[in-house]
């Protein structure tokens, strides 16, 4: 039992420093991801799978190894932003697979890319033919930017003339019954405002599911009572 409480400890103190040394060095993608700040992923991930299995580990110089490697993480992150040089050590550059149809072969050679995996990417971006392809970039986190020639490339409405209405956010102001006040608020409505509402429409909150407010303050309603028309059948 004594063991099983020193684990559990162990779990939490550990899972506490890998939750800080997170939030402090910003959300960001595993495909995000610089060679430095995968390398130092992978460490603290052993670091902290040892501190939590191993007993014979200390804890206290097992915590202060992941601040440091956070704090690591953290340091080079903002060297890479402010001194540009380090930015182009630690990172790989943009590298140019395809230029007007053509595969250039010594760029995929110096990402050892198969041909075959190229081509499966560029079917990735709805580019099945690679002659329509203008340009094909490898970028620096492994994913590929693709360019297509103007002709294969969709019309816009801006294109032909074409009048459009404009793009409608829809903000969840009421969720599961309960009011959002901060949304409210951001959407520029004042504490009076907020409360006339929810005195508007105190007897019918609690039966909302969720409701959005658009730009115009026109709420769009989902009940709690909604049912499904079983169209679908399986």
């Amino acid at each position: 039992m004594e063991t099983l409480g020193i684990t559990l400890f162990r779990v939490v103190a550990g899972m506490g420093v890998l939750l800080i040394i997170m939030l402090i060095t910003g959300r960001r993608q595993v495909s995000e991801f610089s060679s430095f700040d995968f390398l130092t992923s992978i460490t603290i991930g052993a670091v902290a799978g040892a501190l939590i299995v191993d007993h014979r580990i200390e804890l206290v110089s097992s915590l202060i190894a992941l601040l440091a490697l956070g704090g690591m993480q953290l340091f080079f992150g903002w060297l890479s932003i402010k001194v540009r040089p380090v930015n182009h050590k630690l990172n790989f550059k943009p590298l140019v697979l395809v230029e007007d149809g053509q595969i250039i072969k010594k760029n995929l050679r110096k990402v050892r890319m198969p041909v075959e995996t190229l081509l499966q990417l560029l079917r990735e971006k709805d580019a099945f033919d690679i002659t329509i392809v203008e340009l094909a970039i490898l970028e620096p986190y492994g994913r590929l930017s693709v360019l297509k020639k103007a002709e294969h490339l969709p019309l816009t409405p801006s294109q032909v003339n074409f009048s459009v209405t404009p793009n409608s956010v829809l903000i969840p102001v009421i969720l599961e019954g309960k009011l959002q006040e901060n949304a409210l608020a951001e959407m520029g409505l004042s504490k009076r405002q907020i409360e006339e509402f929810r005195r508007q429409h105190q007897d019918t909150i609690h039966n909302v599911f969720i409701a959005f407010m658009d730009q115009n303050k026109r709420l769009h309603i989902v009940n709690e009572d909604a049912r499904g028309q079983s169209v679908f059948i399986h």
